[in-house]
């Protein structure tokens, strides 16, 4: 059983609580009511009126409180008015203090436990926080979006938009049919599923729920435009049926957790368990590659567990910066067979450096400014491609096939790469050719260059590795300028069909202008033809990748 105290002082002085003058709380938004047991701490006056503090109590279900999205509270005059559901101002202000409301979030605090949070509409003092500052954010954010805006329930809204319950969204959480909430509204991305430039996953990972913040924190204004042609309708909002998803301490939906509380199963050995959880990580170790390029590793929740990322695939690093959330999106370049620990190569972006960008990179810069034992959390996995080994693709949940692959890599891009590089090399048996051309500013920019290096000198029949840069010092043995025609014809195999596959990663510009057009001269059909030949890893949950050059994605990828 749970017991919840709440002590009002209004609900004496307003509405003059008597002994048969009630106190109820409901779990459910005000479909039904319990009537609570009240303590006066005085004895009542000779007209039967306590002038006191009066507390109540209730003995509620565990289960209840894990279906409900918040607890209200409302009392009872001596005429049997009750307080209004919201606040309402009348000619004489008074009599217009409203039901109190404490949201209550799910969340787990250790593996194998599930706890509830209670949040207040407000928090003591000059502090900040509480669920009624969060809605008022969240307004303001519409404001300043004319596009996206909140929806908020009035006598005055449009009729013409379809309504659509919580409970009706949720239901649209598959391949099959993938809707979303953003401010109050419904979107079916279902046809942009395969158009999204982080691949199927980024969607349907927030598939069938509230996913406001997490969109906010990622994409573009011009995204947010492309987003509307997929609206749908409008979310019913009520007092209760608050955002599904928001939780202070990342709690998920209440329905995934309920089985665990009747036959609680094993410890799992794989983190990434659900891809719509987050997994808390502690950094354990940092080390210094360069003056702007940094090792992080991050302890799983686990020493015995594994993160459990396929090979091409890749996780979201969650962060809350200045009071907002923040996400970026990583490959990690430790093994998938690692055990209780994952690691995260990341170049920093300082302020102050680039003139275009004088804020420097959001992610990278706090990454760089933790301490060791500071906890982040990761989501995950997401991406459309995933390397079965042996030369075996799986995109976008078709199977594609490649005895040599040319691997072209721009800065940052390299990381996804590194990864398939890596697990090919593992397996003995895996007899697939890589062809790797990686492209820099300059020589101090390439990443990771020891491991490539040593894996090209030790695997010479299956791994070439070439370097292209901008900037170039004297007695540099690579190419100089960009990557043309003449140097991929050089480096890389000619495409033919069930026997080479092109997979690309790095800045737009790089993709559009020196890759495309010169792999397809090569025999390379077009990421947009019914061959898929060439394979474009965007490793970013971006609607668009622009954003990858402006440093707000400023994330290794």
């Amino acid at each position: 059983m749970v017991y919840y105290y709440f002590c009002e002082e209004t609900l004496c002085r307003d509405y003059h609580l008597g002994s048969k003058n009630p106190v109820e709380v409901t779990l459910d938004g005000g479909e039904t009511w319990s009537v609570c047991e009240l303590d006066h701490q005085e004895k009542p006056n000779k007209y039967g009126k306590f002038w006191c503090w009066c507390f109540w109590s209730l003995d509620v279900e565990v289960l209840d409180l894990l279906s409900a999205k918040d607890v209200a509270v409302r009392a009872w005059d001596e005429s049997f008015n009750t307080q209004p559901d919201k606040l309402i101002w009348n000619l004489m202000g008074m009599m217009n203090n409203c039901w109190f409301r404490i949201r209550t979030n799910v969340c787990k605090p250790h593996r194998g436990e599930i706890g509830i949070v209670f949040e207040h509409p407000t928090r003591p003092g000059n502090q900040s926080g509480g669920w009624m500052a969060k809605e008022r954010q969240l307004e303001i954010s519409s404001e300043s979006n004319p596009t996206l805006k909140k929806s908020v329930s009035s006598p005055f809204m449009n009729t013409s938009s379809k309504m659509y319950s919580i409970s009706d969204v949720r239901k649209h959480n598959s391949v099959e049919s993938a809707w979303i909430i953003v401010h109050g509204h419904v979107y079916d991305c279902t046809r942009f599923l395969k158009d999204h430039p982080g691949g199927t996953d980024s969607i349907l990972i927030n598939a069938g729920t509230d996913c406001t913040e997490e969109f906010e924190a990622i994409h573009s204004d011009k995204a947010k435009k492309i987003l509307e042609d997929y609206r749908i309708g409008e979310l019913i909002t009520t007092g209760y049926d608050s955002s599904p998803n928001v939780s202070v301490h990342g709690g998920s939906n209440v329905a995934p957790l309920l089985a665990p509380i009747k036959e609680l199963s094993p410890p799992k050995h794989i983190a990434l368990v659900n891809p719509r959880e987050k997994v808390p990580d502690k950094l354990i170790e940092k080390t210094s590659i360069s003056h702007d390029v940094r090792r992080f590793r991050f302890a799983l929740p686990s020493e015995d567990q594994q993160l459990g990322l396929p090979v091409g695939k890749h996780i979201f690093l969650c962060a809350n910066i200045n009071d907002k959330l923040c996400l970026r999106a990583y490959t990690p370049t430790s093994t998938v067979n690692a055990v209780g620990h994952i690691d995260l190569v990341v170049k920093v972006y300082f302020k102050d450096v680039h003139p275009r960008f004088p804020n420097g990179g959001l992610m990278s810069q706090h990454l760089d400014s933790l301490s060791i034992g500071a906890v982040l959390d990761i989501k995950g996995p997401l991406g459309h491609i995933e390397y079965k080994g042996k030369g075996n693709f799986m995109v976008n949940g078709k199977p594609k096939f490649a005895k040599k692959l040319a691997m072209l890599a721009g800065g940052t891009g390299i990381t996804p790469i590194y990864q398939v590089i890596q697990s090919i090399l593992s397996d003995p048996e895996d007899e697939t050719e890589m062809y790797v051309v990686y492209a820099n500013r300059t020589e101090d920019d390439i990443l990771v260059r020891e491991e490539l290096e040593g894996w090209a000198n030790k695997h010479k029949e299956r791994l070439k590795l070439w370097y292209v840069v901008e900037i170039a010092k004297e007695g540099w043995n690579y190419s100089t300028g960009f990557i043309t025609e003449d140097v991929l014809r050089e480096h890389v195999p000619e495409g033919l069909e069930g026997e080479s596959l092109a997979l690309a990663c790095g800045p737009p510009p790089m993709i559009q202008f020196a890759l495309q057009p010169n792999l397809e001269k090569m025999g390379y059909n077009s990421l947009y033809s019914k061959m898929y030949n060439v394979l474009y890893l965007s490793f970013m949950l971006l609607l668009m990748i622009m954003v990858f050059i402006m440093i707000n994605d400023e994330s290794i990828t």
